[in-house]
């Protein structure tokens, strides 16, 4: 990942990530590793936007297609696939992404509030901000809102009964 020079007073640095033509970002402080080419075991009966779980380190990580959770359409291009690990509160997240760009420091006046016009009234509103660069427009998440509370609990149940599954068979 290539680093932005500049820096200064208030600069927040994100990291940048491509999904189809668009390119998103998150704070960087909210990012625990990129993973290339990991194996995703899946799920059965789990959302459609949910591509299963990972063992990173002995913890279990759920894995969603960021594409498929924001209603993206596949371009069918042969994408690099990565996964990012997010930390959300207490707990990490995997987020397929199509490819990761780079960490960038933005200034505070580089970076808008979503206009109220575009903000819908779903419960997972994940997009947080707008940032001007160079490169254009780049869309700012909030791992926090990529799911909703409901959906949440539904991971959290998947990670119960993975460990357990993991439990058993090496018992």
């Amino acid at each position: 990942m290539k680093s932005n020079s500049t820096t200064g007073k208030g600069d927040r640095r994100i990291v940048t990530f491509r999904l189809g033509k668009e390119i998103y970002g998150v704070d960087i402080f909210k990012v625990q590793e990129v993973i290339h080419n990991r194996q995703v075991v899946s799920i059965p009966n789990s959302p459609p936007f949910v591509e299963g779980i990972i063992q990173v380190r002995e913890r279990i990580i759920p894995v969603v297609d960021l594409k498929k959770r924001l209603s993206i359409n596949h371009d069918g291009r042969g994408e690099k696939k990565r996964i990012l690990i997010l930390e959300m509160e207490e707990r990490a997240l995997g987020v397929i992404v199509d490819d990761i760009s780079r960490v960038m420091s933005l200034d505070e006046e580089m970076i808008e509030s979503l206009p109220e016009s575009v903000i819908d009234d779903r419960n997972t509103n994940c997009i947080k901000k707008l940032a001007k660069s160079r490169a254009g427009l780049i869309i700012v998440l909030s791992p926090e809102h990529i799911l909703s509370t409901k959906e949440l609990e539904q991971l959290e149940e998947m990670d119960i009964s993975s460990k357990e599954d993991k439990d058993a068979a090496t018992a």
